[in-house]
């Protein structure tokens, strides 16, 4: 008996009971109950079997095309369900792990996306400039003088790598190099003379890969300008088909971090002309457990315990440190450890000017400005200040935490009777926002009259209400905290605590910027720079190894300089790489047994090349 034949005897039998349970209404309401309940049932059953029978279905159409392998349900659902990419749709078996052995391999290694490549052919002459192949075949043999005053003569067209170069479209070139030969003034070589080529960066960059100049800045670009993950990168450019591994891409990168290098040394000796420097650090996430098992340098303190030597977890911190100046560089950092001293020594080996100001949080305590000289005396580097925004952070936490949405104290600070507590925090951050007022308008009218003398304005007008907030912090202070075995004459939360404390502690640095003329009262610049480290620690992927957290810190320090002087990034960076390229037998680098360039030893390119690649320097 099949579904149908099933459900009518069904309604029949349900006719029959209604009309023997008319006259009894219990009878009649737990009948028709039950009759609906098994309706339901009978519709379930009805709907499964039609499913069941599309399956036998599917299994004989897939057992009448393949009619050597046996299908059964779970296959065909895997089939339909799970099937891998177009494979769904053409009822292959995905289980079977040869069935795209027959694939040519050109088809499987084909760009996703359809594009049209611009093939082109070009020469490197003598001076650099690009002729077709045309053009170098007719300078064979042709004598020229060069600019060392020597002649010289094409003597044949030497074949170098090809490289993909991405503009607007996809521009594949295949270059040659012009050789060329001294000769004397009949045009006859010179005795023991050695054939040349020119130095190109469009030739002579990372020789061994088919990346150019202009795809390695693009590839930069996306990196450090967009944010984009390296193995995203990886996947656009093989859209396009630029065929190129992430862990190609990978050690590209650090061969060109090594290339520029002398490009972030000489920014770095600009550390002595800047008069407001910010310094800030932040945490990294790196995967490399071989710091583990080190000690910490000689030089730093026997009793820190670095939380890079203590983590055992699969991630480990490391540290970000910015030296921010106002005029020329944005310089960044990277260091396993969290010490205070490493922006410190950074400061001192750049010989910063005496009267330099540098801003920065409460980690960076009363030392940090200071050397121990010869005796018990202390000499002091550099004026130090500590940011107020900082102070002012403490306090707006503490509103935020012991106040409901109305403005009312919330229901653990009315238990613990800390309503007094958020007054305090009011009246702060109210002196502070008021102290911020006053010091923007003394900056303003001294940028508009450069004859006022910023130092005696804000002694003048700053100073009384700096002095006010420090004295109301100590009162507090000497309140909330007692010695050992006494109690307090006020009880507080411990965020007033800690809020208190900071300034208290910090009294000295945080009035530090009223006597200097490059004297500032917030730590913004920096704060600001670390916004997207901070935001994208953990997708900057080729940054999850110590070296790749180096090569971070150096193209983030070109990136931010360049910015900060209106420099376009990519641009920036062809130019940058095209010069380092044509000096680099001028560079000393650290190699591994196979001839890779894995570090950066030294170099002797004269000042001259390197001032020319200063983002300030250029106008582009």
């Amino acid at each position: 008996m099949d579904i149908k034949e099933l459900k009518t005897s069904f309604d029949e039998i349900s006719k029959q009971v209604k009309k023997e349970t008319k006259g009894q209404p219990v009878l009649a309401t737990l009948f028709n109950t039950l009759l609906s309940l098994f309706k339901i049932l009978f519709e379930l059953f009805a709907e499964q079997s039609k499913k069941f029978e599309e399956q036998n279905r599917l299994i004989e159409k897939l057992t009448g095309q393949y009619a050597n392998k046996a299908f059964d349900s779970r296959k065909a659902n895997d089939e339909t369900i799970n099937g891998r990419r177009s494979e769904k749709k053409k009822g292959v078996n995905s289980a079977d792990k040869n069935h795209d052995k027959d694939i040519p391999k050109e088809e499987k290694a084909k760009p996703q996306k359809a594009f049209k490549t611009e093939q082109q052919v070009k020469v490197i002459g003598y001076n650099g400039e690009e002729l077709t192949k045309e053009e170098a075949e007719q300078k064979i043999g042709a004598v020229f003088e060069g600019i060392d005053g020597k002649r010289y003569r094409y003597t044949r067209t030497l074949a170098s790598s090809v490289k993909t170069e991405i503009d607007i479209t996809l521009l594949e070139i295949q270059y040659y190099k012009l050789e060329y030969e001294p000769v004397d003034e009949q045009g006859n070589a010179v005795a023991v003379s050695q054939r040349q080529t020119a130095v190109c960066a469009k030739t002579d960059y990372l020789k061994k890969t088919q990346v150019s100049v202009s795809l390695m800045s693009f590839v930069l670009y996306l990196w450090i300008g967009l944010k984009d993950p390296v193995y995203r990168i990886a996947n656009a450019l093989y859209e396009y088909g630029v065929n190129l591994s992430k862990q190609q891409i990978y050690k590209d990168i650090n061969i060109t971090a090594c290339l520029l290098m002398p490009i972030f040394k000489h920014m770095e000796s600009y550390i002595r002309l800047e008069k407001q420097i910010g310094i800030d650090e932040t945490y990294h996430s790196t995967r490399e457990r071989r710091l583990l098992t080190k000690s910490p340098p000689d030089d730093r303190t026997k009793s820190k315990k670095h939380k890079s030597q203590k983590s055992k977890a699969k991630t480990l911190r490391t540290y970000f440190y910015a030296v921010i100046g106002g005029k020329y560089v944005c310089l960044y950092y990277h260091d396993p450890y969290r010490d205070s001293d490493i922006p410190k020594e950074i400061l001192k080996k750049n010989g910063l000017a005496e009267d330099a100001f540098v801003t920065s949080d409460g980690f960076y305590k009363v030392l940090f400005n200071l050397e121990n000289a010869e005796g018990d005396e202390a000499k002091e580097l550099f004026q130090h200040g500590i940011c107020w925004i900082h102070v002012k952070r403490y306090y707006c936490i503490l509103l935020n935490y012991g106040m409901d949405e109305d403005g009312n104290p919330c229901r653990e600070f009315e238990k613990m009777k800390w309503e007094q507590d958020l007054k305090d925090a009011q009246s702060f951050v109210d002196k502070i926002s008021n102290a911020f007022h006053i010091c923007n308008d003394i900056t303003a009218r001294c940028k508009q009259n450069p004859s006022l003398d910023i130092v005696v304005l804000k002694n003048r007008e700053l100073r009384p209400l700096i002095e006010e907030i420090c004295a109301d912090a100590r009162r507090i202070y000497a309140d909330i905290t007692t010695k050992k075995d006494e109690e307090p004459k006020r009880q507080c939360s411990k965020k007033l605590k800690a809020a208190i404390g900071y300034i208290v502690n910090n009294e000295a640095a945080l009035k530090t910027f009223l006597d200097s003329p490059y004297g500032l009262m917030h730590n913004n610049a920096v704060e600001s720079r670390f916004r997207e480290l901070d935001i994208l620690r953990n997708s900057m992927l080729a940054s999850d190894t110590f070296r790749g957290a180096d090569n971070l810190a150096l193209f983030y320090s070109l990136y931010k300089t360049a910015q900060m002087h209106g420099v376009e990034f990519e641009r920036y960076m062809r130019i940058a790489i095209s010069v380092m390229t044509e000096h680099m037998s001028e560079i000393e680098f650290e190699k591994d047994n196979r001839g890779t360039i894995i570090g950066y030893k030294s170099d002797s390119i004269s000042k001259e090349v390197l001032e020319s690649v200063m983002p300030w320097n250029l106008h582009i």
